[in-house]
């Protein structure tokens, strides 16, 4: 028997996923990955306990009684974009890793934003406006704060490409992830714009070669095969961004389809096959199935206000027992809305100083009017990035926010459309083994992506009706409360400034 491993290098934990030669997920190693916040706004990861969690997942799939008994034929990757993981000239971690969610480089985007024309120029090359998150303005932030730091680097990577030059001793970049805000995705290449623009061309050199994402980037090295008890010389595939990785993982590849990712940033993709459908309100991003793009809506906080309702409402527990209490509830919440904007958004709209909140509390509100309108927040979030696209068509859903039935009936009855739910938990993984087997030469059509099983939940044509009169109300108080969070950021940072003054 023939198996395929896909590595996810998430956020939040790191996975490597066992499949067979048809891509069914065989066994799951997991493990939590530590995010460090050393000032505010600042969020990085070790780079050397990343791999080390990768190694712990690896040695586990390698103890594996059906890997022993089969041959290993390839290994995948898929990983968080953006951010800005740098080695040195000895390939060690130059210094902990800026992550995605990073959003210090907000401070340059005022000026950037004020030169005429700069940000449409961006834009329709790298498919990316002014984002803190971008790693072209992460690069520029550290060119200008801690340009000692940036004389002894050697290469500079994206997560999943540090992952795999451990694995393989290979520096290589790969298309969908540089894509996010250094290439021009027209040409497929590093774009000389975007880095003069940005006034970090002298960082040419920290740019190793681009592959595709099904191109073949090298094997496993002796030390890694050491490491991790898989057989060296193992082939290892360029692998792809993370949500360019599921969307082929869960079959989303043809023109046209929706799906949203439950997970850390909610994000929400639609397919298209060329360049001219994309949409100005979001970033464009390259598909990891050849000659498609991504109309990408990456909120920048999805699960976490799941996370901290359910800590702080629910005393932890979990989707299952919350279930019944938030059904029997009506579409509505009792008329409180949640705005799931914990640190701040990136799409639709993009505000650094947008904060969560509930709005409508009465005192008939409780707890579960509370964590209802949660799960609603983000459900309308959803429903926001699409209105401008056609509505009833099939939304795909994957990641950690499936486990929810609940809350997975009520992104059908708020969006109106059916949700189709893989039955595949790991769909980046599922991705990366599917590249691993093409950088191989093996034939994958679009129908062999569809995983069978599928579970699906119709929209409630009463709830849908109810959640369409609500939903201009949510819209309306985003767009209102704009000028009310900069206020509030501004008196905030003044407050800061007052007390550093005594």
């Amino acid at each position: 028997m023939d198996y395929f491993i896909g590595i996810d290098v998430g956020t939040s934990k790191t996975k490597s996923v066992l499949f067979d030669a048809r891509f069914n997920q065989l066994e799951v190693a997991s493990v939590s990955n530590r995010t460090l916040t050393p000032a505010p706004g600042h969020q990085e990861q070790q780079m050397e306990a990343l791999w080390q969690n990768v190694v712990s997942t690896l040695k586990t799939l390698s103890a594996s009684s059906l890997l022993a008994k089969g041959t290993l034929r390839g290994i995948g990757l898929s990983g968080q974009g953006e951010g800005a993981w740098l080695i040195d000239k000895r390939g060690q971690p130059l210094r902990d890793a800026l992550l995605w969610s990073d959003t210090r480089a907000a401070s340059s985007i005022r000026e950037l934003a004020a030169r005429d024309g700069l940000e449409d120029k961006l834009f329709e090359l790298c498919g990316s406006h002014l984002l803190p998150c971008n790693s072209s303005l992460q690069l520029r932030w550290l060119l200008q704060h801690q340009p000692e730091r940036l004389e002894d680097a050697q290469w500079f990577f994206f997560a999943k490409d540090w992952i795999r030059f451990r694995l393989t001793g290979r520096a290589n970049l790969e298309l969908t992830d540089a894509g996010t805000s250094l290439l021009d995705l027209h040409q497929g290449t590093l774009s000389d714009t975007v880095l003069s623009e940005l006034g970090i061309e002298n960082l040419r050199p920290l740019f190793p070669p681009l592959l595709a994402p099904h191109d073949l980037a090298g094997e496993l090295s002796t030390a890694a095969a050491a490491a991790t008890g898989l057989p060296a010389g193992t082939p290892v595939a360029a692998g792809a961004l993370d949500v360019s990785a599921c969307a082929l993982g869960i079959g989303a590849v043809h023109d046209g389809d929706v799906f949203t990712l439950l997970g850390t940033t909610c994000c929400t993709g639609i397919v298209c096959h060329d360049l001219t459908q994309v949409s100005r309100k979001t970033r464009f991003v390259s598909h990891a199935w050849q000659g498609q793009f991504l109309n990408l809506f990456a909120m920048q906080s999805g699960t976490p206000n799941l996370d901290w309702a359910i800590s702080h409402l629910a005393a932890n527990r979990s989707f299952s027992e919350l279930g019944a209490e938030i059904s029997a509830l009506s579409p509505g919440s009792g008329g409180v809305f949640y705005q799931p904007y914990l640190n701040g958004e990136r799409a639709p709209f993009y505000s650094p100083v947008a904060r969560a909140g509930f709005f409508g509390i009465s005192q008939d509100t409780t707890n579960a009017h509370l964590l209802r309108a949660v799960f609603e927040g983000l459900a309308w979030a959803i429903t926001d990035v699409l209105s401008d696209y056609p509505p009833g068509g099939d939304l795909y859903l994957a990641g950690g926010g499936t486990a929810s039935p609940f809350w997975l009936q009520i992104i059908a009855d708020c969006t109106g459309r059916r949700v189709i739910v893989s039955p595949q938990s790991e769909p980046g993984a599922r991705g990366a083994a599917i590249l691993a087997a093409m950088a191989l030469g093996q034939p994958v059509s679009a129908e062999s992506l569809q995983p069978g099983d599928r579970q699906i939940w119709h929209p409630d044509a009463r709830s849908h009706i109810q959640y369409q009169r609500l939903f201009p109300v949510f819209r309306q108080l985003r767009e209102q409360l704009l000028p009310v969070w900069q206020a509030r950021d501004d008196a905030l940072t003044q407050l800061a400034q007052d007390s550093a003054d005594l």
